[in-house]
């Protein structure tokens, strides 16, 4: 089974801020609290620690950086570790802000290839906020795969599995998400720890041939998403489990004779 390894920039590069970060300082150890209070630290900006956890096992994984964000800055913040993980053979998609026109899209598209110098394949709605007419437009939009679908926020459930083909673009859904194992799942820690290698181990007996784990990289230093660096050690341990960038995923797909 091809395990798809995404991972959703979904703030900018310094931060929510302060205020918010400490409103939420139940999330953090008393370190990550007295760093954010001392030092002015951004806890929410994990990348180059989910590319460490990666690199030690040989991995790479496919991330989604939104064009611009919620306080108005834009990706170009992220110029650096565009071009690091880029070089290093990571794989940067469009976290879309707005599906709701085929203009939008395009000139969000449009602005993040720019920054980086190349094309984007990949894409993922940010919120997940997009319907089936959103989905077309995606896919008129040039891009060749989508992971902005989820049809279950809880269990291990095999509809989150596989991919369809939508206009001709293929759709990857999102099978586990970091978020929703601490939420609508109610999972502590070790629980998730637990859960997530055993969900992808009985999907891939199955006979399920791709799944996609989304794991944000402002979670990998929360109590709960900092467990990353040890699952993807073991999913990576798996014998019938190998993880991939969605690219690979795509090519695989397509080989196979899915579009």
């Amino acid at each position: 089974m091809k395990l798809i390894l995404t991972h959703d920039v979904d703030w900018p590069r310094h931060g929510p801020g302060r205020e918010h970060i400490l409103a939420r300082k139940k999330r953090f150890t008393d370190d990550i609290v007295r760093r954010v209070i001392g030092e002015g630290y951004n806890p929410y900006y994990g990348i180059p620690d989910v590319m460490e956890a990666e690199e030690r096992i040989g991995v790479r994984s496919t991330f989604f950086f939104r064009p611009w964000y919620d306080d108005g800055s834009s990706v170009e913040e992220y110029e650096d570790d565009l071009k690091s993980l880029r070089a290093s053979g990571w794989e940067i998609g469009l976290h879309i802000n707005d599906a709701s026109s085929l203009e939008s899209i395009m000139r969000e598209k449009s602005l993040l290839e720019d920054v980086i110098g190349g094309r984007v394949y990949g894409s993922r709605v940010h919120y997940l906020r997009v319907d089936n007419e959103g989905m077309l437009r995606i896919a008129k939009a040039g891009f060749l795969y989508d992971s902005s679908i989820m049809y279950s926020k809880t269990g291990c459930d095999p509809r989150n599995t596989g991919f369809t083909v939508l206009g001709g673009m293929l759709v990857f859904p999102i099978t586990i998400m970091d978020a929703y194992l601490f939420t609508y799942m109610g999972l502590g820690e070790e629980e998730a720890a637990s859960f997530v290698p055993e969900c992808i181990r009985r999907l891939a007996m199955s006979g399920a041939e791709y799944a996609t784990l989304l794991w944000h990289d402002s979670s990998i230093h929360m109590k709960g998403g900092r467990i990353y660096p040890r699952i993807v050690e073991e999913l990576y341990s798996m014998d019938k489990v190998e993880p991939v960038r969605m690219l690979d995923a795509y090519h695989e797909a397509t080989r196979s004779g899915g579009k």
